[in-house]
């Protein structure tokens, strides 16, 4: 991944993602920089800990510092489902001022339109970019355990195939920053869930002996069920960091944080 510095605060870019010219994306950041000091609140959910004043404010600087209108964003209320949503002109603005507002029951966006911005909030989670060069389609799902297991980042690769007949080939992805392996373990509600969807849990799950629990691979597991369905593996971007373990640069779920960092894709 790529790292922007901006007055405000650093966003990363998939380094796959960066070469096309009709499209903007992000991984935004905990670092927020003030005149005199940089700090790590940049905290853009209204479910967390800060006052909601303080999370439009952070927004406002993220949407500043990419030159997107805050406006233009779609915000999800994210339930770790494996709902795929089509957007549209109508849907701008939808959970960017109001988490009451946002799209509900949804996990996933798809569209063809420009100038919408699909954005996501993850905090441990794979937030997951995704683009077809040829058709100009943009998606973003969010992917935890039970989204991976629901094979959302694979859903959402399907209705861009039945909505807009893209073609696998001419889709890149990028998988952002998210919990690694080693420090993803998980319980027997998980273990079965994996064996019932993948029918093994090799190279999806790894026993640790420190732990004495199964791990989860988020990561191998996006990579199997993008490929396949078709994407080569070659199109694929994975995270060059785990939020575990660089937890000075994102929010982590698995370390108490409530704040989360944001990915955003947009056609322009």
């Amino acid at each position: 991944m790529l790292k922007v510095s901006t007055q405000y605060t650093d966003y990363y870019k998939f380094k796959n993602l960066s070469g096309f010219k009709k499209l903007k994306h992000f991984v935004s950041s905990r670092i927020n920089k003030t005149e005199t000091q940089t700090l790590t609140n940049f905290n853009i959910s209204l479910e967390s800990y800060m006052k909601p004043d303080e999370i439009l404010a952070n927004r406002k600087t993220l949407s500043k510092s990419l030159d997107i209108p805050l406006e233009n964003f779609v915000i999800q209320n994210q339930v770790h489902g494996d709902t795929v949503s089509v957007i549209n002109e109508t849907y701008k603005g939808k959970g960017v001022y109001m988490h009451q507002n946002a799209l509900q029951n949804s996990d996933s966006m798809i569209t063809d339109k420009k100038g919408i911005c699909l954005f996501l909030l993850a905090g441990d989670c794979m937030p997951i970019l995704i683009y077809d060069r040829k058709k100009e389609i943009i998606g973003a799902a969010h992917s935890g355990w039970k989204g991976t297991v629901l094979k959302i980042a694979q859903k959402t690769v399907a209705k861009m195939i039945e909505n807009y007949n893209s073609s696998p080939e001419d889709i890149f992805v990028g998988i952002g920053p998210s919990i690694s392996v080693k420090n993803y373990e998980v319980g027997d509600n998980v273990v079965k869930a994996v064996k019932e969807t993948f029918g093994t849990t090799q190279n999806y799950l790894e026993f640790n002996n420190v732990t004495g629990k199964y791990h989860f691979n988020l990561w191998y597991s996006a990579k199997y069920q993008l490929t396949e369905i078709g994407i080569p593996e070659n199109n694929i971007e994975f995270p060059g960091f785990c939020t575990f373990e660089n937890n000075d640069l994102f929010f982590s779920a698995r370390q108490k944080d409530t704040g989360r960092f944001g990915a955003g894709i947009m056609l322009i």
